[in-house]
């Protein structure tokens, strides 16, 4: 069962007050940490990732680590392509997507005993994280993931090269830490993390962080 209710296409802006209530009830009494989107039918336009559970709960972390930074109030528009936050003076605009895929198709080192599709189940807020949208790029960043075989250590490292090119009013430091990111980045260093199990403990540790941050602001 999907923690928000109301679900139509074409409402998001009016349903987004409705659906933080939903998010703030359900995180009162469970955890978000372990929470499959897919497992539960967590309703979206697009991907799992563009959907407003996920655009909501990064809407609230996003503009609250914006506030800080930049000493005055931001706030979040939802919709069905993009998150924007926005200040009187800036905004920003962000995409989504999956850092890592448990399909076999990414997984060839690894087999189950039915040979199911899927060596991990992978849609947990921990494994979903914003990316820059400010500017249209050809090929988009997700295209780029796809080229890297949904490779977030390829990924992570190929929006550093090119974070100039998103005229972003952030350092790729600060999106980092902004994003939760640093199991991959970190010091100036590259952090390499292979393997289901490391990726597997990586979403829920970085889950945690998600989860423990919201709680703090709703």
């Amino acid at each position: 069962m999907s923690v928000l209710t109301e679900k139509t296409e074409w409402l998001w802006k009016k349903n987004q007050e409705l659906w933080l209530k939903e998010i703030v009830e359900y995180i009162e009494a469970n955890d978000l940490v372990d929470y499959n989107f897919q497992d539960n039918n967590e309703w979206t336009a697009r991907d799992y990732e563009q959907s407003p559970l996920c655009q909501i709960i990064w809407g609230e972390i996003v503009s609250s680590y914006l506030s800080k930074k930049f000493g005055e109030e931001y706030t979040y528009l939802i919709n069905r392509y993009h998150l924007t936050v926005q200040s009187d003076t800036k905004s920003f605009r962000f995409l989504f997507d999956v850092m890592n895929n448990g399909k076999a198709a990414y997984n060839p080192s690894y087999r189950t005993k039915d040979n199911s599709d899927i060596i991990y189940k992978y849609h947990y807020i921990g494994n979903f994280t914003p990316i820059p949208g400010n500017v249209p790029l050809k090929p988009s960043l997700q295209f780029s993931h796809k080229v890297f075989q949904e490779d977030w250590n390829k990924m992570i490292e190929h929006i550093r090269d090119r974070w100039n090119e998103f005229k972003f009013d952030l350092t790729f430091d600060e999106y980092i830490e902004m994003t939760f990111q640093t199991d991959y980045y970190s010091n100036k260093k590259f952090n390499k993390i292979s393997g289901k199990e490391d990726i597997k403990n990586m979403i829920i540790s970085r889950g945690k962080l998600i989860e423990g941050r919201l709680k703090e602001l709703i």
